[in-house]
Formats: C-alpha cells, sequence, structure tokens
C-alpha cells in the first residue's frame, strides 16, 4: 500500500529531490576538469527521496575547492578516513586513464484459471487485460512525471557515492577522482541542494527491466478450418541487457464467434527476442521472434478444442516519445494447429 501511495503522489506531480547517476556517468565526470562537470550531468529522479542525511546546500557563489573532506561510511553506518585518505581498494594508488591530471586531488493460459469453456477463458482474459492496462497507466504515468535526463549543477554539489561493498562516501562533484568512480555503483545528488536546471530528457532508454500492453485484431483457425479475424492482445514482460536487444515473455488472448456463434478464444504463451536494428529520427524499427505455446477453446464445434506448439515472429516500429516509455506496433505471424495465423497490434511500452 505504501509503494502505491508513493507511485500515485509521484504520478501527480509529488517529485522527490534525489536523483540518481549511473556508474557509467560518473566515470565520465571524473575525467572532466572538476570547474567542468556540472555542465550536463546525467540523472534519474528518484520515486522516493534518499536517506543521506540532512541537506547542505552549494549556492553559484560557492568557491569550488580541489582538497575538500570526504566523509566515508563502511556497510555498518561507522565513519572512517577524512580528507585526503580516498575511498576504495585502489583510491591511493595512481590509475585511470587521466590519473593526476583532472582534478579529485586524490580524494577519492492455456485454459485461463481453470475453465473448460471457451466463453468462460474469454471472460477471465478480458478481467487480466484490464488489470494488465491499469498497471500500465500507472507506469506511464510515474515514468512520464519524473525527469529522466541531464542537468546543470554545482560542481561543490554533494555528491553520495555508494560502492559496491556497500559502503558509501560524501564528496562534492568537483573531487570525484577515478578511483572512487570506479568503485561506485551510484550517486544521488539531491536538487535542494545546488542551483539546479533541467536541460532535458534523455533519448529512449531500453536498457533494463520492460512492460507493454498491446491490442488490435488477429486471425483465429476453428477446428472446422475456417479463419476469420477477431480480438487480439497481449501482455509483456521482460528484460533489456542492452539498448538494442531484449528477452521478452508474452501472454496473448484472442477470441471471435466460430460459424455457430459460439466463443472461440485462444491463448498463446511464449518466450521472444527482440531486436531493434535500425533508427530514423523518433522511429525504431526491429524484428522479433520467439517460440511457446498455443491452446484453442472454443464452444459449440466437437474437438474444438486443443492444444500445439507455436511458433512466431515479425516486425515492429516504436515511435520514440519520452526516455521511458515507446508507443510500438507489431504485425506478425504465428503458427499454431497446423495452419499460419497473423496479427496486427499496437500498445505502449514501459521501460
Amino acid at each position: 500500500m505504501r509503494r502505491t501511495a508513493t507511485l500515485l503522489a509521484f504520478a501527480m506531480g509529488c517529485g522527490t529531490t534525489s536523483y540518481k547517476i549511473p556508474a557509467s556517468e560518473l566515470m565520465r565526470l571524473s575525467q572532466l576538469p572538476p570547474a567542468e562537470r556540472g555542465q550536463n550531468v546525467r540523472v534519474v529522479q528518484q520515486l522516493s527521496d534518499a536517506d543521506v542525511g540532512a541537506p547542505a546546500p552549494v549556492s553559484g557563489e560557492t568557491q569550488i575547492v580541489i582538497f575538500p573532506d570526504v566523509v566515508v561510511y563502511d556497510g555498518g553506518g561507522r565513519r572512517r578516513g577524512g580528507g585526503g585518505g580516498g575511498w576504495g581498494p585502489h583510491a591511493n594508488a595512481p590509475s585511470g586513464p587521466n590519473s593526476g591530471s583532472h582534478g579529485g586531488g586524490g580524494v577519492h493460459v492455456g485454459s485461463v484459471g481453470g475453465s473448460s469453456g471457451a466463453g468462460d477463458g474469454k471472460a477471465e482474459a478480458i478481467v487480466i487485460v484490464v488489470m494488465a492496462i491499469t498497471a500500465l497507466v500507472v507506469a506511464a504515468a510515474v515514468e512520464g512525471s519524473r525527469e529522466d535526463g541531464y542537468a546543470s549543477i554545482h560542481p561543490m554539489t554533494p555528491l553520495y557515492l555508494f560502492g559496491h561493498d556497500g559502503s558509501r562516501a560524501v564528496m562534492p562533484l568537483a573531487a570525484l577522482d577515478y578511483d572512487s568512480a570506479a568503485f561506485s555503483d551510484y550517486a544521488i545528488v539531491r536538487s535542494n541542494e545546488t542551483p539546479w536546471r533541467f536541460n532535458g530528457r534523455a533519448p529512449l532508454d531500453r536498457v533494463g527491466f520492460t512492460y507493454a500492453v498491446f491490442g488490435g485484431v488477429g486471425t483465429f483457425v476453428s477446428a472446422d478450418g475456417s479463419k476469420d479475424t477477431g480480438t487480439a492482445t497481449t501482455i509483456q514482460f521482460g528484460y533489456f541487457p542492452a539498448q538494442h536487444i531484449g528477452i521478452v515473455s508474452s501472454l496473448f488472448f484472442g477470441w471471435r464467434d466460430n460459424k455457430e456463434l459460439q466463443t472461440l478464444f485462444e491463448t498463446r504463451y511464449s518466450l521472444e527476442v527482440d531486436g531493434y536494428l535500425a533508427q530514423a529520427g523518433p522511429l525504431h524499427f526491429g524484428l522479433y521472434g520467439g517460440i511457446g505455446g498455443a491452446t484453442r477453446l472454443e464452444d459449440g464445434i466437437d474437438g474444438g478444442n486443443a492444444s500445439s506448439l507455436a511458433l512466431l515472429g515479425g516486425a515492429q516500429v516504436q515511435l520514440d516519445f519520452n526516455t521511458r516509455l515507446a508507443l510500438t506496433a507489431r504485425f506478425g505471424q504465428t503458427y499454431a494447429h497446423d495452419e499460419r495465423m497473423t496479427d496486427a497490434l499496437i500498445g505502449l511500452a514501459v521501460y
């Protein structure tokens, strides 16, 4: 309940002051001259404020200091170290591509729900799809509301570093060195501790978990051999280890009336690989392919219920309009029940 309340509050505009800086960005920043590091920092607004202590704000007039004190905490919260002592296992040894040159100064469903009838399966599928759409709307509202892009901050902004071993350190951005950046999983900065200007959103970033819901039309084959169009829906959840390729699990529901004016209900479950191969401005073009199972429940026709292997593949197009959101269209074919069926779907993917 608390998590839900947090998400709803964020979606309604109650944003937090905590922003995450990823490890790759810390490495980039550590190699810039200290005075230039705050010009365009990659940040992701968090869903809740980080517990890093009372704010210690700086102003536009704050002097840039290259040899600040560093506060380091081990995994148990004990303070250790001080100015110039470094952080991480290699903090006191020269390392990195520009060691000593820039800065830190050594501061280191077959049958859905068990139902036997196609009509019951269809009814339960509609409930599942409505719930999936509701979750999608909440996720899209949150991701669409939070700032995920680039910000300008003061070089002396406190940087709260979280290490690989659970330890923590606090230092100004200007003091960040190569070793401290390499030892960090991520860092937190707070917008109420610095002159803050959000410069704009980052391009679409698929890396990480993804959730999507699609709806459209598809063709479904009856036990009597006839094929006709009906409603098609897909719910997806998966992970993109890289920007252009992901592994996604899909749950497909489809239905139509057969010649007896009874319900034909189709369920497919599959694991697929998505690959986006080309981009033209905000449009991304890709292919997908997968394997799974298909189950048909059909009322009014003897032998209407059947299960088979399902092979699927097709093309997809994404319209990039947010760092974490993309309108997606899919055009595919599925081979199941010894027949080839097609579908055309459109929906929203959240990353």
